[in-house]
């Protein structure tokens, strides 16, 4: 049998894109050439730092069709450390299969430590947490050359005095290092690169919420450590075909600080302007409304804070998410990417302190009473407010094929300007009422563990207290068939409750007066989209672990029939309304025992709950 050709497969792609003849052949790889490119690369990086040069990039040197291996990565890196007092190479944690995670701090005086400084804002920039997605991390380089030399002053006006720069150049190490030319089917080059998921199979970017894998664990305690200002996080899109270079995502939704979110709008529409005069026109993450149909309009939507973005917003923090375009040539996504960070970096430096107090009064609010009182935006949906805006699309068909019968669009080369339908507004779907405080009984420590790495404030209870809360029963559990990034997701109904429960000592006190109340919020409200008992966390509470046997329960029905005169007409009404249930002996044996003090009143009963008094809460003895 022939092996297929990815060269062939890629034909018309490739040659629309000038890159026929680029993508390497079935049969081998890389090969020796290639290995020898490498090896002498990371020597000379080497020798021109002892010579007190600056080395070039990879991606420079390979004529932009090439990102670079982990272990030339690093090097690269620690050779420019090497030769500049304004950049420092560390690691941050260590990946699955136990490689360092690179973290490279520039900092024009030389501030490598953390700490906060007045009007210095801190900037954290990630590339490669999809590890075939690599055009963040040349970008990065890129940059951290031109800051080195003084281009980036000469092209921008300013030396970023006010900002230090944190960048992962690769936060998928593993991935990273599952290196070869058929990581990504639909992208239009680097030459190789990395894969989506970690060594595990793990979405790095689905799990800043459960932080189940150890890179992401790291990442939380490097947020812990700096507390960044800003943060940008760089990928390469999916989807249709059209002609920005790059696209991106501001969420201004989650976080919710109005101040913020108007400083966000500015910002917002100075890259625009800044980028079309750049040459790159700049559009909102590209979604439609009915998959590879751009005809059908455009929609938004709010990053969960499972994603990087999303998670930035409930930490009271700008998060833009960069997508240079798949199907653009990789010299032109990673000079787009660059672009957009470096205009970014230029706006944050000429704004640092109005930034840094504007964040400072953000997490105040988080804070604050008036946080509290107001409805908290759980999950949002698209306002029903529509406009038309100009999108600068590619020609297209649809087809059908003859192998398969199915339909789908053949994207042409013609561009076209189209006036499209956009809703671009959203509303919440669901709010919660907030607690003063949340109540986390001590068993649960996979949770407790989970608040300690997100850097949540928690006090515990001295002694064992009896609390009226509130709390809520979840019934009807329904887990996802299939696995979604190592756990089963659950879904039910939450029914509110009120009761009375002895806490014992030990138990976690979650009060939401800190700056971190709405990632808490979405932690620990059961109807929140990434909420740890929705993610499986608290599993255990739908068990019921006793159960009565059909000779005694037989045995007990004519007593509680004669105990309780009510039940024989409620019994009959609920077979009337239920033939299934009247068909079936053991449902009717059931409904008996639930209603006997043998039964488990406590399964399905969310073990978490909330405190609503600030008085009850400030009165509770702690340790």
């Amino acid at each position: 049998m022939p092996s297929i050709n990815k060269n062939d497969i890629r034909g018309e792609i490739l040659m629309k894109r000038g890159l026929r003849g680029a993508w390497p052949s079935t049969g081998g790889g890389p090969g020796l050439v290639l290995v020898l490119v490498l090896i002498g690369l990371s020597c000379g990086f080497a020798a021109v730092a002892r010579a007190g040069g600056l080395p070039p990039t990879p991606w420079a040197a390979s004529g932009g069709l090439r990102t670079p291996r982990y272990a030339e990565t690093v090097a690269w890196c620690e050779a420019l450390a090497a030769v500049s007092d304004q950049v420092q190479l560390s690691s941050f944690g260590t990946s699955g299969q136990g490689r360092p995670l690179p973290l490279v701090v520039w900092d024009r005086q030389g501030r490598f430590t953390p700490g906060r400084r007045d009007g210095q804002a801190v900037v954290l920039l990630q590339a490669c947490i999809h590890a075939g997605e690599s055009c963040g991390k040349d970008a990065g380089m890129e940059l951290l050359r031109d800051l080195v030399e003084g281009r980036f002053a000469t092209d921008h006006g300013t030396a970023l005095d006010s900002v230090t720069i944190l960048f992962i150049p690769i936060f998928n190490a593993d991935g990273h290092e599952r290196f070869g030319p058929w990581g990504r089917i639909n992208q239009n080059g680097p030459l190789e690169m990395g894969w989506r998921t970690n060594a595990a199979n793990l979405n790095l970017n689905r799990d800043y919420v459960k932080a189940d894998t150890p890179e992401l664990r790291a990442w939380l305690g490097l947020w812990r450590t700096w507390r960044p200002d800003f943060f940008i996080d760089t990928h390469s899109t999916d989807g249709a075909d059209y002609q920005y270079a790059v696209t991106y995502s501001l969420d201004p939704y989650l976080g919710g600080d109005p101040d913020l979110t108007a400083w966000i709008a500015r910002y917002e529409g100075a890259m625009k302007d800044q980028l079309a005069a750049d040459g790159w026109p700049l559009f909102p993450y590209v979604t439609f409304r009915r998959w590879h149909d751009p005809r059908s309009g455009l929609r938004t939507w709010a990053a969960t804070p499972r994603y990087s973005q999303g998670y930035a917003a409930v930490r009271n923090r700008p998060g833009l998410l960069i997508e240079a375009h798949m199907l653009k040539d990789y010299p032109t996504r990673v000079e787009a990417t660059g672009a957009l960070v470096g205009r970014t970096l230029a706006w944050v430096d000429a704004h640092a302190g109005e930034l840094t107090a504007l964040n400072t009064a953000a997490d105040a609010r988080a804070a604050s009473p008036a946080f509290r009182a107001a409805p908290f935006p759980l999950r949002y949906r698209a306002a029903p407010d529509s406009v038309q805006v100009d999108f600068l699309g590619v020609a297209y068909e649809e087809r059908i094929s003859a192998v398969t019968g199915g339909a789908h669009v053949a994207f042409g080369d013609r561009p076209e300007t189209w006036r499209l339908w956009s809703w671009p507004d959203l509303e919440p779907a669901a709010t919660a009422r907030l607690p003063e405080a949340y109540l986390v009984p001590p068993e649960w420590t996979e949770v407790i563990d989970r608040l300690d790495w997100h850097g949540v404030a928690y006090r515990r209870l001295a002694e064992p207290v009896a609390l009226e809360v509130r709390t809520w029963r979840l019934d009807d559990p329904r887990w996802q068939e299939r696995p979604y990034e190592g756990r089963h997701p659950v879904s039910f109904t939450a029914v509110p409750l009120v009761e009375t429960r002895l806490w014992p000592a030990g138990t976690v006190v979650v009060d939401l007066a800190q700056p971190a109340a709405p990632l808490v919020a979405h932690l620990l409200e059961p109807e929140a989209p990434d909420a740890l008992v929705q993610w499986g966390f608290f599993d255990p509470v739908f068990t019921r672990t006793e159960y009565v046997e059909s000779y005694v329960i037989e045995a007990m029905i004519p007593q509680l029939l004669a105990d309780n005169p009510g039940w024989a007409a409620e019994l009959e009404a609920r077979k009337a309304a239920d033939p299934a249930f009247a068909a079936d002996p053991g449902a009717i044996r059931h409904w008996f025992y639930a209603r006997t003090p043998w039964y488990d009143g406590r399964a399905g009963i969310y073990p978490v709950a909330c405190l609503d008094g600030r008085g009850v809460v400030d009165g509770l003895p702690l340790r």
